[in-house]
């Protein structure tokens, strides 16, 4: 059997096997020891053994359950809400300024746990009813829960940056780097829109809030509020950046860190809560990494037909600016996102896409931060848009309909700051580019 009726063979299989609902791990596992036996027989498969311990005991993933454990603590601890207090109470007389808060604290949320459903859950519960009650489209406050949810996965410490730099051969630190000002740049995007809808509306909603205006102690005090959480994640950042500590070693001291907060200085981790935290993160981490010895297995099988060689010699040789291959790319990844996963995503398309991104002499750090950002948008749109369902199931004020309608919008802004990433590069590597 020819190399090309093998790749599509299997290809049919993992997506027939996708189709009827089976695990993504086994949609993989499956079509790649079928295209390695098909290739090399019994002889082939007797090697997997190896591929599957390999791949899983690389001593830089350990920086995934110690990060997926310090979003849990932070989850339980009650921290979002305080981010979200605080900040709804700072900006309540801005256009929008309820809206604005919940983008707001949903990414430093983010950048505190690193999972996008938890950051919907948690500013979700608050924020969507006290907009509600105050006036707001409920379109517009349920994408400004969602949309900003989805950049956990961007700023970091971000679970698929330590993904895609394991499978990319990419320094973890590195990309941590690269996703602070893409960050940055999608929430001041949203918060753009956000002012820019509430001031077109002409609705002052300022004005139907009892809420005094802020002293110069109340600010104080809410500061105060959240030196803890803030004081954690710019630390552990901090040492990455400046290379005092590995992202695995960092994730160690932030786990330590997030500990100590939730139940020296708030108080608020029984043992019950502290048994949860373990074992939640405990099944995140082996979700993730079954999925991960799955994409091992089908990227070996590429790798022994030279699949992402082949492509990308076809790629280059292709009379075709390197923009239009990125345009084409990016759209590629986004329809794929709309049904798959995000960490499925990066397992199954880095290895296919790195010789191509090297042979047009893309910087990998840089393709890293878009690819994810393309997840970003991946997230909220249907029909496998997680947060989507989880804003859904956590509130009976807002049908499917609108939060659908309400998350369009931000759709657009997205896919608006990918394109300046695109078109400027440096928004992602001028960071890393000071690193020590």
């Amino acid at each position: 059997m020819s190399a090309t009726l093998i790749v599509i063979v299997c290809i049919a299989v993992a997506l027939v096997f996708l189709l009827s609902g089976c695990p993504v791990f086994i949609c993989l596992g499956a079509a790649g020891a079928l295209g390695i036996f098909l290739n090399d027989g019994f002889t082939g498969l007797s090697l997997l053994q190896t591929t599957v311990y390999g791949a899983v005991s690389k001593s830089t993933l350990v920086a995934a359950p110690l990060f997926i454990l310090m979003g849990e603590i932070i989850f339980r601890s009650g921290i979002g809400t305080d981010i979200y207090n605080a900040l709804s109470r700072m900006l309540h007389r801005l256009p929008g300024g309820l809206a604005i808060a919940t983008v707001i604290a949903s990414t430093l949320f983010g950048a505190m746990c690193g999972v996008s459903i938890a950051a919907v859950a948690t500013i979700g519960v608050i924020a969507l009813p006290e907009m509600l009650k105050r006036g707001y489209d409920p379109r517009l406050a349920s994408g400004a829960v969602c949309a900003p949810g989805a950049l956990a996965m961007l700023v970091p410490p971000s679970l698929l940056f330590i993904l895609y730099g394991e499978v990319a051969g990419v320094s973890v630190a590195k990309l941590f780097t690269a996703g602070i000002l893409p960050g940055i740049l999608l929430a001041l995007l949203m918060c753009g829109y956000i002012a820019i809808h509430e001031i077109r509306s002409s609705r002052d909603l300022a004005s139907k809030t009892n809420l005094q205006p802020l002293t110069l102690n109340e600010v104080v005090r809410l500061i105060r509020s959240l030196w803890a959480p803030l004081v954690l994640i710019v630390g552990v950042l901090w040492a990455i950046y400046l290379g005092i500590a590995t992202p695995t070693e960092s994730a160690a001291i932030g786990v330590v860190g997030a500990y100590i907060i939730a139940i020296i200085i708030y108080r608020r981790m029984d043992w019950s809560s502290f048994k949860a935290t373990l074992a939640r993160a405990s099944q995140i981490t082996a979700t993730i990494l079954i999925v991960f010895v799955g994409a091992a297995i089908f990227t070996k099988f590429l790798n022994i037909l030279r699949v992402p060689d082949t492509f990308a010699a076809i790629v280059t040789a292709m009379d075709i600016s390197p923009w239009v291959t990125m345009l084409t790319v990016q759209i590629m990844l986004l329809l794929l996102g709309m049904f798959i996963d995000g960490a499925s995503m990066i397992l199954i398309t880095t290895p296919i896409l790195i010789p191509t991104m090297l042979a047009l002499q893309w910087n990998p750090v840089w393709f890293g931060v878009l690819m994810v950002t393309n997840i970003n948008i991946a997230v909220i749109t249907p029909p496998v848009g997680l947060n989507l369902y989880t804003l859904a199931s956590i509130s009976d004020d807002v049908s499917m309909e609108t939060i659908l309608k309400g998350t369009m919008p931000y759709v657009i802004v997205e896919f608006v700051g990918l394109v300046l990433l695109i078109l400027f590069p440096q928004i992602s590597l001028w960071l890393p580019s000071l690193m020590i």
